[in-house]
């Protein structure tokens, strides 16, 4: 399966879940106050390379706001692959399922490239944690970086919650 059709997929999976959100849902009816750090799948354009590893993670900042800092990286380490060093705020969707384990997030922030100069540029970003236990979150993100030629990437995986 080629790592492109991977890509639109989880691009497909995040916009069904943002989608599919209820109109009637309260921001504040669940909370989204926990911290992860995860480690995953990076897909997407990563120089040569559309595979690649994902660490990333949440930190709670306010009610429903939170830093989502990410690395993308392809696998190889030869000067055509590239790294992403992500930095989205977002607002994070609370009330998305009743049980709370459902958190969309929709957010803005800086990329950074490692692919030639380099380049930094905004970002922005949205996808979805589901809290599977209290401590582990699973979690899907699609980065659209806006530099040059601007890059879509998308990371899926799980977190340890803090």
């Amino acid at each position: 399966m080629k790592p492109r059709f991977i890509a639109a997929i989880a691009l497909g999976l995040t916009t069904a879940t943002l989608v599919s959100l209820p109109l009637t849902a309260r921001a504040d009816d669940k909370t989204t106050d926990y911290n992860y750090v995860g480690l995953g799948v990076g897909l997407g354009q990563l120089g040569s390379n559309d595979l690649g590893l994902s660490i990333n993670g949440k930190i709670t900042l306010a009610d429903h706001v939170s830093l989502r800092p990410g690395v993308i990286t392809a696998f190889n380490s030869s000067s055509t692959g590239q790294t992403l060093v992500l930095a989205p705020i977002t607002y994070d969707i609370g009330g998305a399922s009743s049980d709370g384990r459902l958190v969309p997030f929709v957010g803005a922030g800086v990329s950074v490239s490692t692919k030639g100069a380099g380049a930094v540029g905004p970002l922005l970003t949205a996808g979805a944690d589901y809290r599977l236990t209290d401590k582990v979150v699973a979690n899907g993100a699609v980065h659209w970086s806006l530099f040059g030629d601007s890059q879509v990437n998308g990371s899926i995986g799980l977190g340890y919650a803090f």
